[in-house]
């Protein structure tokens, strides 16, 4: 352990347990003024003190006496601009952040793990300039070589090119989804708690900002910049050749139903596509949406029998450290965290059994091999 307290540790644990100064100083006895200078840098504590603020927060000693690796800048963050955005998750989000990047810089140095793949618009058309949020899906999947076709495994797709998907179902459950690049690795969090439907549109839209809102064409958060992530995600996952040729006009709520399952959209997601695509009008569409609203789609999916894409890459990681008999205790010391937030990283991606195994739900598209 270094000798050397970092103050940034101290934020970043701080905003992780969602503990606002007073609560810490209260609970490691000491002020809310003094914790405040620790934090901003004008006062070295003790290891004495710092050990009573680790028992606050209950992380590792050694956890504040650790370097931070690099960091992403505050704008290269996209978050949902809704009103449940508080300051306070977005500062746990950030801190949380830092915590998954560090997990991930260790993967890459253990695991021979897939190059960053994911392109920005300005690469896609070599040209600075933005694209409509349908032209800009089509040319993406025109460069991954997807053609019209449905895609099997979002998750495990974007996997395969080079995206950390994490979890944000623990701490931070007030967050829909958000996604930053650190360095070149895309890195994409995920609210669990949702179908398996929602899960895809989710993760199709913060691909969406990582496609068109980065690096020169960086935009501010507003309204604007979700509904282009929102239409480049339809665009996406329901491609216009493949909807144009297998949905008829004259939609019903039976066929919307039943056609939902071959892009594993939400009813009201293919809904909404249709007829942007003019395939319904106005009318049909409202009534489509005001009936699949009173039979519960508004906030899910009844009767769905899609599971939830998991995470290949952080199967095949736990499965190899329990062939070593290894588990998350052993990342939680490389990290210097709970073993238990190494599992609210993974929450809901990687299915665990009772002794901790990861299994795997299908086909790996992620490579992940020991250096």
């Amino acid at each position: 352990m270094s000798d050397q307290f970092v103050s940034a540790r101290l934020h970043m644990a701080r905003h992780i347990r969602g503990f606002a100064g007073s609560t810490l100083a209260s609970e490691a006895g000491v002020t809310a003024q003094w914790i405040s200078q620790i934090e901003n840098g004008k006062r070295v504590p003790t290891v004495a003190t710092v050990r009573d603020i680790a028992r606050a927060l209950d992380f590792p000693l050694e956890f504040f006496y650790k370097p931070v690796a690099s960091q992403p800048p505050e704008d290269a963050f996209h978050f949902r601009a809704t009103s449940r955005l508080t300051q306070k998750n977005e500062s746990m989000a950030r801190s949380l952040s830092a915590v998954a990047t560090e997990l991930s810089q260790w993967i890459d140095q253990s695991y021979r793990t897939p190059p960053p793949a994911i392109p920005e618009v300005q690469d896609l058309i070599d040209a600075e300039e933005s694209l409509a949020p349908e032209h800009a899906a089509d040319a993406l999947r025109g460069h991954w070589g997807l053609g019209s076709a449905p895609i099997p495994n979002l998750l495990q797709l974007l996997e395969s090119k080079g995206a950390r998907i994490f979890s944000a179902g623990g701490p931070i459950q007030a967050i829909d989804a958000f996604s930053f690049r650190s360095d070149a690795t895309p890195v994409i969090f995920l609210n669990v708690h949702k179908s398996a439907e929602r899960l895809r549109f989710d993760l199709a839209h913060e691909l969406g900002h990582l496609v068109m809102h980065g690096g020169s064409l960086s935009v501010p958060p507003g309204k604007e910049k979700e509904q282009a992530a929102n239409e480049f995600a339809s665009a996406f996952l329901m491609p216009r050749a493949d909807v144009l040729g297998s949905v008829r006009r004259g939609l019903l709520l039976e066929d919307v139903l039943v056609l939902k399952r071959r892009w594993k959209v939400s009813a009201m997601a293919l809904n909404l596509r249709a007829n942007r695509l003019g395939l319904t009008t106005e009318w049909t569409y409202g009534l489509i949406a005001r009936q699949l609203s009173s039979a519960g789609y508004r906030s899910g999916e009844p009767a769905s029998d899609l599971t939830p894409e998991s995470s290949s890459l952080l199967t095949q990681l736990i499965t190899d450290l329990r062939a070593q008999g290894k588990g998350f205790v052993d990342i939680a010391r490389v990290l210097d965290v709970r073993a238990q937030d190494v599992r609210d990283l993974m929450l809901g991606l990687v299915t665990f059994g009772l002794d901790g195994d990861g299994q795997d739900s299908g086909p790996s598209r992620a490579s992940l091999r020991a250096v």
